[in-house]
């Protein structure tokens, strides 16, 4: 790697990751606040060439990591976890300067389930190498199969959650005796980098976890030379579909396997039994926390006709109250003012709210008369928007919240537990929630989706399945 590119870390530019250093690029991109449209820092753009060293680093060290007790990588994990805690602050600060998010956002759902989830994952560090003694089809042959790492794992984090979401795309593959390059989002370069230096006071070899951004202009070429890059064996996105679709197009032309989280168009059912207050306390926060920029945000509500009118009062009454905040950027603001004032035009009805946007900031929206002829009755939002529909029968619902390409989550309120749990199981989606809302992942539970939401499971136990394929070795006795 040549010297002009290692300079130790400028404090107003966030550098690269490689080989536990920070590295300087030539060229730089600007990191934007989007409420006060000024720059917070700079950041280096890495290019194909330091795209490929990245990955060059992470192989080369894949075999010692591999290699490396599980004890050894619980108490790595462990200790990094105990650093992320004394520099919470910190990263809750670089969050919000960054993506504009609320530092309750910051703090309960990325450091609180970030530090969550790295501990959960230390406390299974052994049991990545467990295995099978299958039985054979003769008495002379002895058969075992091994779970192993794959190699160099591609993870590719969002902004919209950039601390846990970071962690989730790179600290699941590197438990397992993978090693990984983490492609941060150029929205929020610092808080992902971050995670590299604690890694490296935890203890991680350098090389085990390597970490690079780019200006937005250079994303297809960098992201295609991370991906077709023999040393790089699968690959992690959570991001858009749209782009999900892309990744995974990019990996088939190279046999690499994809593990994708997408977008979502979430649907929560409110029954007639249902206890509305909840549900609607449920409905607000699920839609307009973020400022809806969550892809399991509640987007469709399906309400059961003999308690619509009411439900809808009750849904005005939490709205007014709820602070909504600023999106990540103006443009993204702009693209879901434009989908609510055009279903508006065609004939939808606001309920609640205007379809203005100011800056960086959206009005919450409640929204009736949404139908199928109108883009936002399918597309994602991403943004604090409610489409409310009214329904005779859970059939009818039911169909409705499936009437969608896309399947990440739903949720289900009623009394009524069983009819519920016969609801959920109906529902087209990786997770569905009953009596809670439809924002919902922990680091305990399978996380992913169905249909145009993606393929595959995030989440410490099961997101480790990924993360190691499947090893056969037999023995025959010749004796016997």
């Amino acid at each position: 790697m040549g010297e002009n590119r290692m300079n130790g870390q400028n404090m107003n530019n966030v550098p690269l990751w490689i080989d536990n250093k920070s590295v300087q690029s030539k060229t730089t991109f600007s990191v934007i606040n989007s409420t006060t449209q000024k720059e917070v820092w700079t950041a280096s753009a890495a290019d194909v060439e330091i795209a490929r060293e990245a990955v060059d680093s992470a192989s080369r060290t894949f075999q010692l990591w591999a290699h490396t007790h599980p004890t050894e990588r619980r108490r790595i994990f462990f200790k990094a976890a105990e650093l992320f805690r004394s520099r919470r602050d910190e990263i809750i600060e670089t969050m919000v300067q960054e993506t504009n998010c609320s530092r309750e956002w910051a703090a309960g759902i990325n450091m609180h389930m970030g530090v969550e989830f790295l501990e959960e994952l230390a406390s299974l560090a052994t049991t990545c190498s467990m295995g099978w003694l299958p039985t054979t089809e003769t008495e002379n042959r002895l058969a075992l199969v091994f779970r192993e790492p794959y190699g160099v794992v591609l993870g590719i984090a969002p902004w919209n959650a950039p601390f846990i979401l970071a962690i989730r795309a790179v600290a699941t593959p590197i438990i397992c005796g993978n090693t990984a390059v983490l492609k941060a989002s150029e929205l929020s370069p610092k808080t992902h980098n971050i995670i590299g230096q604690v890694f490296r006071e935890a203890g991680l070899p350098p090389g085990v976890l390597n970490i690079i951004q780019h200006a937005r202009e250079d994303a297809a070429d960098v992201v295609n030379a991370l991906i077709a890059h023999p040393a790089v064996r699968k690959i992690n996105f959570t991001g858009s579909t749209a782009v999900g679709r892309i990744i995974a197009q990019q990996a088939g032309r190279h046999l690499k396997p994809v593990l994708l989280e997408l977008g979502g168009k979430a649907s929560c059912i409110v029954l007639e039994d249902a206890d509305l207050v909840k549900a609607a306390k449920a409905v607000v926060m699920g839609g307009f926390l973020h400022h809806g920029q969550i892809c399991m945000a509640t987007e469709r509500v399906i309400v059961m006709r003999p308690v619509a009118e009411a439900f809808l009062k009750i849904l005005e009454e939490e709205a007014h109250g709820f602070v909504v905040g600023n999106a990540v950027s103006t443009d993204g603001a702009k693209q879901t003012a434009s989908l609510v004032q055009t279903a508006v035009g065609q004939g939808a009805r606001l309920e609640f709210g205007h379809p203005s946007c100011l800056n960086a900031s959206l009005q919450p929206t409640i929204l009736s008369g949404v139908t199928k002829d109108m883009d936002l009755f399918y597309a994602e939002s991403f943004g604090p928007t409610l489409s409310l529909t009214a329904v005779d029968t859970v059939d009818e619902a039911i169909a409705l919240a499936n009437d969608t390409g896309y399947g990440l989550s739903a949720s289900i309120y009623s009394k009524n537990i069983p009819k519920a749990l016969r609801c959920a199981r109906r529902i087209e989606t990786g997770a569905c929630h009953i009596n809670a809302m439809t924002v919902h992942d922990e680091p305990f539970l399978p996380h992913g989706g169905v249909k145009e939401s993606g393929f595959g499971r995030f989440g410490a136990q099961w997101g480790m399945d990924e993360f190691l394929h499947v090893r056969t070795v037999t023995i025959l006795d010749e004796e016997k």
